[in-house]
């Protein structure tokens, strides 16, 4: 009972913030955002819907050549029939970004290519508990491993380089949970509970992207994260459906909820560590004290991901 009056709280504690009402009013501060990606490629993963679409639309249309990654053929390909006006070229890869085998593969196949900008995007709420193939819990393996493998492979493989930059999609969930490297692969279903891995995952991308712009601090490779606020996503409808049917016209659109991202990319801000990036402004990772004791030290998270990707 404590923990949903916490959860409450923190909804209504957030909602003037991440709804749609705090986008419109920090958005008469916003300079226009010129998008111009000519002569630049990008890598979107979970391509095929919702925010992965409209940013690798987005970079199509500015001129990117993008690289859209997704699990569902079908959908890849509509998402292509919308991004057809773009001066960039759409190059669609069919990937379970689950697998890590496959995620492999893929940085295998780019290889001798330059990836000028990677969006970690793919993630998923389930509310059943699943496995994948290698022994992974489904969503540790799309929201956080395959993230880790997928970016390290292409820094291994020279196609992330010095000048390359790597945004992370985290949420605002994360505020409500600290890191727990031991509670993220939740291989029971007895250990298993959708929204709280979710969040899990996502304050783990959080402290993930510090851990990456320590240990690549010496190859010019930029690492940011950011959180969308409450966008209206096919993701939203699935998972979450009494939330979206509760905020309705307060979510943000899908456009709102990815313009941060895209003002990341166009304007490639520098920011120190213990910082997310939300309405085009770095803000603090805690906001509670809550959050900031976690069960083991950032390096155990390292150590938790290197493992789980070497087997």
């Amino acid at each position: 009972m404590k923990a949903l009056q916490l959860i409450i709280a923190f909804f209504l504690r957030q909602l003037p913030s991440f709804s749609r009402i705090g986008y419109w009013v920090r958005r008469f501060g916003f300079e226009p955002l010129k998008l111009d990606a000519r002569d630049q490629t990008w890598l979107v993963t979970g391509a095929s819907g919702g925010l992965g679409a409209e940013i690798a639309r987005a970079g199509a249309i500015g001129g990117a050549d993008v690289i859209a990654v997704a699990r569902s053929r079908d959908k890849l390909e509509a998402f292509a029939a919308t991004a057809t006006s773009g001066r960039g070229e759409v190059v669609l890869e069919r990937v379970d970004c689950a697998n890590m085998a496959a995620l492999r593969a893929l940085a295998d196949r780019l290889a001798g290519r330059k990836i000028d900008v990677l969006v970690n995007n793919v993630g998923i709420l389930p509310t059943e508990h699943a496995l994948t193939d290698e022994g992974f819990e489904q969503a540790y393996a799309t929201n956080l491993l395959g993230h880790y493998v997928l970016t390290e492979a292409l820094i291994a493989n020279g196609v992330l380089q010095s000048g390359s930059l790597v945004v992370s999609m985290s949420s605002g969930g994360m505020y409500n949970v600290p890191l727990l490297p031991e509670a993220l692969n939740a291989t029971t279903a007895a250990d298993f509970n959708g929204d709280r891995q979710y969040a899990l995952h996502k304050r783990a991308q959080v402290v993930l992207t510090d851990l990456w712009r320590e240990r690549h601090r010496d190859n010019g490779i930029v690492f940011l994260v950011a959180h969308p606020g409450w966008a209206d996503t096919p993701g939203v409808a699935t998972s979450l459906p009494t939330f979206r049917r509760i905020l309705g016209p307060l979510l943000r659109s899908t456009r709102e909820g990815v313009d941060t991202v895209l003002w990341l990319i166009a304007r490639r801000p520098r920011t120190g560590q213990e910082r997310i990036w939300f309405d085009r402004a770095a803000r603090p990772v805690h906001v509670s004290e809550a959050t900031r004791t976690a069960s083991k030290p950032p390096q155990t998270l390292q150590d938790l991901l290197q493992h789980d990707a070497a087997r």
